[in-house]
Parts: C-alpha cells; sequence; structure tokens
C-alpha cells in the first residue's frame, strides 16, 4: 500500500544516516549532532517519552464485551500483533513508568499545555527504526518540527537509541477558538513514514487550554473530566477482512474500558480519526447528546487526522452504547461502552478482608462490617471473579446472613475448599445485592456493583474507577 513511497523515502533516509558528510554540515543526522539550548517562555512543561517496541491485543479478554459473547470467529485468535508505541516516563532516566488511564489504549500519553506554556519533550527512540515527533497545532521552529523531508534539518530523523528535544510553544494560535470550550486537542505522531508509522500505534493526543482557563496540571476549569476517543482502522494483514482492526483507542468489541463518570459532571469529549480513505467515522453516543461550538447532536462527523471537542452534561446515569455508526465499522468490533455512575452515597456494608489464595487457617476468608448507623436484619451479598483482566462473570461464594449485625458488628465467611482453581483467578468482587435493616426498611443497589470491593492476588494491582460490566451471554438475565 505504501510500498513506491517507502522504497524512496527508505532509500533517502539509509544515505542520510549512513552518509551524513554528503549532506554537508548543515543537515547531519540526528545520531551525530546534540541539541541546543533553546530559549524558553516562562512557563515550560516537560514530557519524557520514547518509543517502543511492544506486543499489542486488539481484544485482550478474547471476548465481545458488549453483547458477553467470544469473540467473533474472523478475528479470533489473531488480535495479537508486534506494535510500536509511545510510552511516557517521570523523569530524564526514562526509568520510572508514569501510570496511564486506562482509557487511552494503544495512544501515547496526554501532552498538556496552557496557552503562553513551552512544551519540551525529551525524545528516545527505544524502538528498531528510526522515529521523530511531529506535533499539530503548535508553534515550532525547524529543528522541532519532527518531520522528514528537504531540507533537512535536526530533529527531523532520530535513530534507535538516540534521543532529542523538542521544542513547541503554545500560541494563541494553539488554544481554544471563541465558540470553543477551555480546551481543544491536536495530533501528536512521527512523520518519517507517516503513514507505516501509525499504523504501527505511534500517535496520541495534545491538549491546549485557555490562558488563565487552566489549572496547575493544564487541565481546563470549565469541565470536570476530558475522555480522548481516536477511531482508526489498524491494517495487520495487508487489507484482507481478518486483519482489520477497527478501534477506538486500538481497541475492539468493547474491550476499551474506563471511560467512567459521575453523575452531574462535565465531561469533555475529544473525538480523533487517522488512516486513509477507509477512515470516515461517525462516533455515536446512546443515552445522551453532546454540545458541538453551538448546536446538539449525538453524531459526529471524523476524517482521518480530524480533531473535534465536544461537551456533555452527565446527568443520565447508565451503561450505554458509544460506537462509530457506519454500519461495517460497528459490526467489525469498533464499539464500546461508558457509564454515568449515580452520585455517591454511603455504602451500608464494608468488605474489610478476603484472602482466596494464601488459606487463612487453612480456609478461604470474608470480613465484612456493618458501617452503617442502622442496625441489619439480613443481606445477601454477589461475587463474582477475574479470570482474564477486564473480564468479570458470576461466581458465587454464597455469601448471605440472616442474623442480626449492629452497626460497627463485623462478620465473617469462611469456606473450607473451593471448586474452582484458586491459581486461575486474578481477582474476586464482591458488593452487596441486597440489604433488609432491623426496622425493615431495606437498601437496594441502584446499579450492579455499587459499594463493590475487589480483592487481587497481586497485592499491588492499581485500583478500579468502576466495576467491569459482568458477562451474561445475550438473553441471560442478570441474577441480582
Amino acid at each position: 500500500m505504501y510500498s513506491k513511497h517507502l522504497i524512496t523515502r527508505r532509500s533517502f533516509l539509509s544515505l542520510l544516516l549512513g552518509a551524513p558528510a554528503l549532506l554537508g554540515a548543515a543537515s547531519e543526522s540526528a545520531a551525530s549532532e546534540k541539541p541546543r539550548k533553546r530559549p524558553v517562555g516562562p512557563n515550560v512543561r516537560r514530557y519524557y517519552i520514547t518509543a517502543e517496541d511492544v506486543m499489542w491485543d486488539y481484544a485482550p479478554t478474547g471476548r465481545d464485551l458488549v453483547d458477553g459473547s467470544a469473540i467473533p470467529a474472523l478475528y479470533a485468535g489473531h488480535t495479537r500483533w508486534e506494535k510500536t508505541r509511545f510510552i511516557e516516563y517521570t523523569d530524564e532516566t526514562f526509568q520510572t513508568l508514569k501510570t496511564q488511564p486506562m482509557w487511552l489504549g494503544i495512544l501515547g500519553p496526554v501532552i498538556r499545555g496552557e496557552v503562553g506554556d513551552t512544551i519540551q519533550v525529551h525524545f528516545l527512540n527505544r524502538s528498531k527504526q528510526a522515529h521523530n515527533l511531529h506535533p499539530h497545532g503548535l508553534r515550532y521552529d525547524k529543528d522541532s518540527e519532527g518531520a522528514h523531508y528537504l531540507p533537512q534539518r535536526r530533529g527531523a530523523v532520530v535513530p534507535p537509541e538516540q534521543s532529542w528535544v523538542y521544542t513547541w510553544h503554545a500560541d494563541e494560535d494553539s488554544g481554544p477558538g471563541p465558540d470553543d470550550g477551555d480546551s481543544v486537542v491536536w495530533w501528536y505522531h512521527p512523520h518519517v513514514e507517516e503513514g507505516l508509522e501509525t499504523n504501527r500505534g505511534l500517535l496520541g493526543p495534545i491538549i491546549i487550554s485557555r490562558a488563565g482557563r487552566a489549572h496547575p496540571d493544564a487541565t481546563p476549569k470549565d469541565v470536570d473530566q476530558e475522555f480522548v476517543a481516536a477511531f482508526m482502522i489498524f491494517d495487520e494483514m495487508d487489507k484482507k477482512e481478518a486483519g482489520l482492526m477497527h478501534g477506538i483507542n486500538g481497541l475492539i468489541f468493547g474491550n476499551l474500558q474506563g471511560l467512567v463518570m459521575q453523575e452531574g459532571q462535565r465531561v469533555r469529549w475529544h473525538l480523533m480519526a487517522m488512516g486513509n480513505e477507509r477512515d470516515l467515522h461517525t462516533p455515536h453516543w446512546h443515552g445522551k447528546t453532546v454540545r458541538l461550538r453551538r448546536h446538539r447532536t449525538d453524531v459526529v462527523e471524523l476524517l482521518p487526522a480530524s480533531m473535534v471537542s465536544v461537551d456533555m452534561v452527565a446527568d443520565n446515569p447508565g451503561t450505554w452504547l458509544f460506537h462509530c455508526q457506519v454500519s461495517d465499522h460497528m459490526e467489525a468490533g469498533m464499539m464500546t461502552t461508558y457509564t454515568i455512575r449515580p452520585r455517591p452515597r454511603s455504602c451500608p456494608l464494608e468488605f474489610l478482608e478476603g484472602d482466596f489464595w494464601q488459606k487463612h487457617n487453612g480456609k478461604f476468608l470474608l470480613r465484612v462490617k456493618n458501617s452503617g448507623t442502622k442496625s441489619i436484619q439480613s443481606f445477601r451479598l454477589a461475587s463474582e471473579a477475574f479470570t482474564i483482566p477486564g473480564y468479570v462473570y458470576p461466581l458465587p461464594f454464597h455469601a448471605a446472613s440472616n442474623s442480626e449485625l449492629q452497626p460497627g458488628a463485623e462478620i465473617s465467611f469462611e469456606r473450607e475448599d473451593w471448586i474452582f482453581k484458586s491459581e486461575t483467578i486474578q481477582g474476586w468482587i464482591f458488593y452487596p445485592a441486597s440489604i433488609t435493616f432491623a426496622d425493615n426498611t431495606k437498601w437496594e443497589p441502584r446499579e450492579q456493583g455499587e459499594c463493590f470491593t475487589t480483592f487481587w492476588r497481586d497485592k499491588d494491582h492499581p485500583p478500579m474507577p468502576m466495576k467491569p460490566i459482568t458477562q451474561y451471554g445475550m438473553g441471560e438475565m442478570d441474577p441480582d
């Protein structure tokens, strides 16, 4: 698909990297240059980003998490491919990874700034191929353009195991316009062999906030939360249908998770697309509309390399479908869900301890406390288990009590043995299914999994923002 262009550009790139003397001192390769110090503005935001070769799974659960079924046979068994990603670290040593939200998926880290800021990206190329870093929307000089074409300048090509510092400026033209909210989104990606590189997974968002309307971390003040959703068809098998991965942030069939917000929050969705003539996308939300500048809609049109920011008020609690409305794309897995959680309330039960692997005194253990102010007459718990990250299904622990539990009192449930091999289970989820108080009033969950607690086999597992959707098969009833 890129062959003629690829031969020409790679031949020139080989010449550039192999014989820099032929191009003169002004065009020496990045391998032999050291970055010059450049003047920067009063507020400098620094990022430490690498390009790294990784294995990526477009459907890590192996399931269609939207309808609770196996992934379609066309894609089963070959959703895992070699990719290259932008990875963020905490400092110039490039040793400590910076935590990223799960909803970013394959995308590189969010680079943020406020109008008037200078952004410095310390880029280290740890991949096998030469790359660079090119921003949309920001102001830069030729050494920080990150694009490979004549006239050649430093920063245009960063060979493997080499680095470069890109300096970009967020001027007025980089920020929101009069009809925008207080932040707008731009792409960043490589520009050595751009089509091949973005298909490899090298792409990420830049978000610029309006001057004076940003928090210290450059997030905008006019919303409570921001999400980025990038629609792109990744081609893994030279246009064969089985290798066209119709991804949102590089994940298919509902495997993109973490799009979670609280009722009443103001949410900004930054919508993006990349690719070629196939990548004509129409993101559509069920359950809510959004504001696009001065009008309302629930479908937005995207072309390759386009960027659109829309606002939503999360006032309709529930889990809702979010997908590309193009029929072929939807059927090929370009869909996921987002969740608006009800306003939080206090939980009558607290899960204090769960031991399902080490066997507490030779037994499995669950310890529960009445954390409310009313005596509990009886309660019933629901339980689910993880065997794959992000994929849970009902696995009953049979935990219920008909004994009165006073405020502050605790109760333990023990099991001598377990029908399932505990080493196959990565985590357990418990939550109240129903509670009856001593005054005969009842507590019922407003959503499945309200007041849930997860006990992980790996004690250092990061916390979860919400309980994943229980994977009942289509047509099965929720037993709770």
